[in-house]
């Protein structure tokens, strides 16, 4: 042998086993339910990307094309134009102003992996897994270890049964935190929907479960009184698409650049997608609008815009405006920021009924702002099922009430991610922790519930809130101030009756030149005696 040869395959085996092998073991080893199972045999997709084309394109380029003329009908007839313009000029409902706090479930065949890098601080991300095992080297070495070299994106649907998925008890969950509204994850990037779409083979319907898992979240939304929303991504990792020569082709998402050569390892990436020759004319508007017109939602919540493809192109405002004639003289509807681009430029706190910010990110925007806006932040550190959360990073009830009075205050709205797991149930301690956060609220909901800002929003450790027909401030105190608590600005009339949520007599008060002094009861000195355990509400008749 060559000694150069030689030498080379000594160095490659002594990296490997110095370096290559300890990466890996210092990868974890998921539980049993969370790594591939045992004598797994890959399925075979029904039909390739190339049978799909042949078979389904032109019947579906043909519903598509009706889809297009009914909203075209509907958009020309109605008040609501696909215009910025037009769009800028609906306002968010009452109701959505009132709500303060929905669920966000995060959950789909990512769930069936449930990892992402653990992170000291800030969001973790599993619900990207299924793109970044590819694209990521730590994820790439994790999904190795536990999925193995011939386990591909799309293995992962077949895995997605939505056995334990118990939609009316989710529900039940939200009203007993004292949710208003609730948002699945309905498309996520990767193009699988949990209902069944004319517009796909890649969903609930054909794929995985074999039903459809919206229907009856909605029809048990309804029934409970809660509004529901349609969070639907307007970008995809891959799409495919035909050619001017009627070749398939990969449409790539929008920062990774344009359209490419449709290459073998899409085929289990986007199994069940059908060809198109116009992304947003021919599969998102259709798709989307057939969504409203199936389960008539509340809310559009839009994801998918970090691309740097503009709201025109995306045919967003064609989606919105649909749904907004829609509900015109019917119901009050809403639409998020996240439409996508114009002029190069982001449209988040810009346009949309309301703005949005994930884990903060966008939230020093939302405080100064009078618009409607809402925070969207997990229970626990992530975007999606995460086999490693534990109760040490699953917010704890004292910190997410914290968390909520404070953007309350600022008048915006929290919808918490919380995360199904593989199968669709949610994790016990995510369970407790919104049961929890209920029964605060049955407490001091008055507090929370269809209030505005007031003047002043936080002083110290004080939050302020007020009713909408301003006859009322509310102090919510984050922590116990002892025998008394001092109201800066807060000047009431003399025979104004203070008092704190969940206790019946009036609180002794003095007033001053620049406030007033809230005297609290001998026995709340003892924590076990108050009203709640944390975060009490003064309710003050406004002057």
């Amino acid at each position: 042998m060559n000694t150069n040869i030689l030498i080379g395959l000594l160095l490659f085996l002594f990296t490997t086993l110095v370096y290559g092998q300890p990466q890996m073991d210092k990868m974890p080893l998921a539980p049993k339910q969370n790594r591939k199972p045992e004598n797994y045999q890959s399925p075979k997709s029904e039909y390739s990307q190339e049978e799909l084309k042949n078979k389904f394109s032109s019947e579906m380029k043909r519903l598509s094309d009706r889809q297009n003329q009914i909203i075209q009908d509907v958009n020309n007839n109605g008040k609501w134009k696909a215009t910025s313009v037009s769009v800028d000029s609906h306002q968010a409902p009452e109701w959505f102003k009132d709500v303060k706090f929905g669920m966000f479930i995060d959950w789909g065949p990512w769930s069936v992996a449930g990892w992402a890098p653990k992170r000291e601080k800030g969001a973790m991300y599993p619900d990207w897994y299924e793109f970044r095992f590819d694209t990521d080297t730590s994820f790439f070495k994790y999904h190795k270890k536990n999925w193995g070299d011939n386990f591909k994106r799309d293995d992962f649907i077949s895995l997605f049964t939505a056995s334990k998925y118990q939609p009316e008890k989710l529900v039940d969950i939200a009203k007993a935190a004292g949710m208003k509204y609730i948002v699945p994850f309905s498309k996520h990037h990767g193009g699988f929907c949990l209902w069944p779409s004319s517009y796909t083979m890649r969903d609930a319907g054909d794929m995985g479960p074999k039903r459809d898992l919206i229907k009856p979240l909605v029809e048990s939304c309804k029934n409970k009184g809660l509004k529901f929303g349609f969070y639907f991504s307007i970008e995809e990792w891959e799409y495919p698409l035909i050619g001017n020569s009627g070749e398939l082709q990969n449409r790539g998402w929008g920062w990774r650049g344009g359209i490419k050569q449709f290459t073998p390892d899409l085929e289990k990436k986007i199994s069940g997608k059908i060809a198109v020759k116009d992304f947003a004319q021919d599969y998102l508007v259709p798709q989307a609008t057939e969504f409203i017109d199936m389960y008539d939602p509340d809310i559009i919540w839009y994801d998918g815009d970090m691309s740097s493809i503009s709201a025109e192109q995306l045919k967003t405002y064609e989606i919105a405006s649909y749904f907004y004639n829609k509900a015109e003289g019917r119901k009050e509807v809403a639409i998020n920021d996240r439409y996508g681009t114009q002029d190069k430029k982001w449209l988040r706190s810009i346009r949309g009924d309301f703005f949005t910010n994930e884990y903060g990110d966008m939230e020093k925007e939302a405080k100064k702002t009078t618009h409607a806006w809402e925070a969207c932040w997990g229970i626990s550190q992530s975007f999606g099922y995460n086999w490693q959360d534990t109760d040490e990073n699953v917010i704890s009830s004292k910190e997410f009430i914290d968390k909520f009075v404070d953007i309350v205050a600022h008048g915006g709205n929290l919808l918490l991610i919380v995360n199904l797991d593989g199968q669709g149930a949610l994790p016990k301690i995510q369970e407790n922790r919104l049961r929890d956060i209920g029964k605060w609220l049955k407490v001091n909901g008055e507090g929370i519930y269809s209030t505005r800002p007031f003047t002043r929003q936080i002083d110290g450790k004080v939050a302020y809130t007020k009713s909408k027909d301003n006859q009322y401030v509310y102090a919510i105190m984050k922590e116990w101030p002892g025998n008394e608590l001092y109201l800066k600005d807060i000047q009431p009339a003399k025979d104004t009756e203070i008092k704190m949520l969940g206790y019946t007599k009036p609180l002794e008060w003095l007033n001053s030149a620049d406030g007033i002094t809230v005297k609290l009861p001998d026995q709340f000195q003892e924590p076990n005696k108050r009203p709640c355990d944390y975060a009490w509400v003064i309710k003050i008749k406004n002057k």
